[in-house]
């Protein structure tokens, strides 16, 4: 089954410093599935093609010399960009078509990582819902929420309730 990880907050720092050098580790080590893709979601304006060279940038300087660029470059096909805000709808629905695209019409598990400021938490699940991305008809749906989870207790567990009603606890 074909796999993609989503990072929302894309063209941050959390994902150039360590979640892509994690996941370029994992592919330099033959751990991370051959038909494993990595779409990016940020306001900034990015193509495919000015992504991967960021990232191959940004992974070439906090690994220094752990970094391949043979590796490097089996790699930066399956990684994929789609601009846009947690605000919005129609780039939710953008991000679905470039999913679809990316994907094909065969089962596809998912991984929400939300590498965003807390305040944009809910919007971004909210609109996972609204989009039918959380669905499982076509493969397994997950959302991995970056801590500070919440400011208090209340927040922690009204976050919780909004993440439930989108997504099955399983």
């Amino acid at each position: 089954m074909t796999q993609t990880i989503i990072i929302f907050g894309a063209s941050g720092d959390l994902t150039s410093r360590k979640l892509i050098p994690a996941i370029y580790s994992l592919h330099q080590k033959k751990r991370l599935p051959p038909d494993t893709q990595i779409v990016g979601f940020a306001r900034t304006a990015f193509s495919h093609e000015a992504w991967r060279e960021r990232l191959a940038e940004s992974t070439a300087r906090f690994l220094g010399a752990q970094f391949d660029a043979a590796a490097w470059d089996a790699l930066a096909p399956r990684i994929f960009y789609s601009p846009g805000s947690v605000d919005s709808a129609d780039d939710f629905q953008a991000l679905e078509r470039l999913l679809r695209e990316i994907e094909g019409d065969e089962a596809a598990a998912r991984l929400y990582y939300l590498a965003i400021a807390p305040q944009f938490y809910a919007p971004a699940v909210l609109h996972l819902g609204a989009a039918g991305m959380a669905g499982e008809t076509h493969g397994p749906r997950r959302v991995v929420v970056e801590k500070p989870f919440g400011t208090d207790l209340a927040s922690a567990r009204q976050f919780n309730r909004q993440i439930h009603e989108v997504f099955a606890e399983n």
